[in-house]
């Protein structure tokens, strides 16, 4: 992906999701809602406390007449979800969560299952036993090393998954890394454009559990568990599973043909599946790889999942609303990354169901966040900020 692109993706997917609003508001039509009401609706929506806007309003088909408006009102835009954010989690516990190279270092203290990490490319930094490899010509010899495959590589301070690179194999005939999906780059070549003032993790890359990698192929998923953690301790809100698909090099849920599934939390069963949002949204599809169904499929290793979650959680204290990915591996649960906060949406598309229930509006009221979106009080317990001392 080119810088240019790169740059673009980003700002679309930190912003309000864009929507073809007069295609959507066609199909709202074509339910036999009216233009006042879905008017009213959006303008109650927006003052509501999840400051939804109109993009988000047809984003989740909230026209739906089957949706009641006060579940309506549970859906939490970007707008608000930010503020949420802000208030849940302390500012100075940011870069625990965002630098990949801190978090793998806080997560080998606490004994925690990470990606094994082969090797960084980041000027300045330096993990003890790991390889930095600052140089092009170093970090490409490195590259040609046949028995290192396959290998998963991402920035340090990346994120949604851009300029991640999945490589398959290396050969040494053409002297090219293979990509995921065949594309081939010289191994020259991919070494320079990792090198940057940010940096890569280069890291082993995770195979899908045998159990769904029989029903759906090798491509690996994740879990997004969303945790709210307070003085009682952490408490799993949501999850969702994130439906890798094709030759997509990460299942994050931007990229084409990648689906989500709502997953009951008491059993580990998918009970939902989507793909797309909007008017393009579709439910309960077949995994478009191998066909099979989705919906009713067990969550490989669903009990540890929770477990880990749960423990690794007071690791990163002071981010109150954590959002963890955790792959689905052969090898077991592996926690691949904490998001300060995370994306609300996944959760809200895949369960047809915005996230500001009871429990959560609890949550924000021990935080501090008033439903106008203020912060009363210090955004975290002084204990959890290292910065009080």
């Amino acid at each position: 992906m080119s810088a240019t692109l790169e740059a673009q993706t980003y700002n679309s997917l930190s912003g309000i999701p864009r929507i073809d609003i007069p295609r959507n508001l066609d199909l709202a039509l074509s339910a036999r809602r009216n233009v006042l009401s879905i008017l009213r609706e959006i303008l109650l929506l927006w003052r509501g406390p999840g400051r939804l806007t109109p993009q988000e309003y047809f984003y989740y088909r909230l026209w739906d007449p089957a949706i009641p408006f006060d579940e309506k009102l549970r859906f939490v835009g970007k707008h608000a979800q930010n503020a949420m954010h802000l208030a849940c989690n302390s500012q100075y516990w940011y870069c625990a969560a965002a630098d990949k190279i801190l978090y793998h270092i806080i997560m080998s203290g606490a004994a925690l299952p990470t990606p094994k990490l082969i090797a960084i490319s980041a000027q300045g930094r330096a993990i003890p036993g790991i390889p930095n490899l600052t140089d092009a010509d170093a970090l490409a010899a490195f590259l040609r090393q046949p028995e290192l495959y396959p290998l998963f590589m991402k920035e340090v301070g990346g994120k949604y998954s851009l300029s991640v690179i999945s490589a398959d194999h290396y050969d040494p005939v053409r002297d090219e890394v293979v990509l995921l999906g065949g594309t081939r780059q010289p191994a020259a070549l991919l070494a320079e454009g990792m090198i940057s003032p940010r940096g890569y993790l280069v890291q082993r890359r995770l195979r899908q559990a045998p159990a769904l990698a029989a029903l759906f192929g090798p491509r690996l998923w994740s879990v997004r568990v969303l945790v709210l953690h307070g003085d009682a301790g952490p408490r799993i809100h949501r999850a969702v599973a994130k439906i890798a698909t094709g030759n997509n090099p990460a299942d994050n849920y931007w990229r084409r043909g990648n689906m989500l599934g709502a997953i009951v939390l008491e059993t580990g069963a998918i009970s939902r599946v989507v793909s797309g949002t909007g008017a393009g949204l579709e439910m309960n599809g077949n995994h478009p790889d191998t066909g099979h169904p989705i919906a009713g499929t067990m969550i490989p290793g669903w009990d540890r999942i929770r477990e880990l979650v749960v423990a690794a959680a007071p690791v990163f204290a002071g981010i109150r609303t954590q959002s963890w990915d955790v792959a689905v591996t052969d090898a077991g649960p592996v926690l691949l990354e904490v998001n300060f906060g995370g994306d609300l949406n996944l959760a809200q598309l895949a369960d047809n169901a915005g996230v500001l229930d009871t429990a959560y509006a609890k949550h924000l009221e021990a935080c501090a966040y008033s439903m106008t979106g203020a912060a009363r009080r210090a955004p975290c317990p002084a204990s959890y900020n290292f910065m009080s001392m």
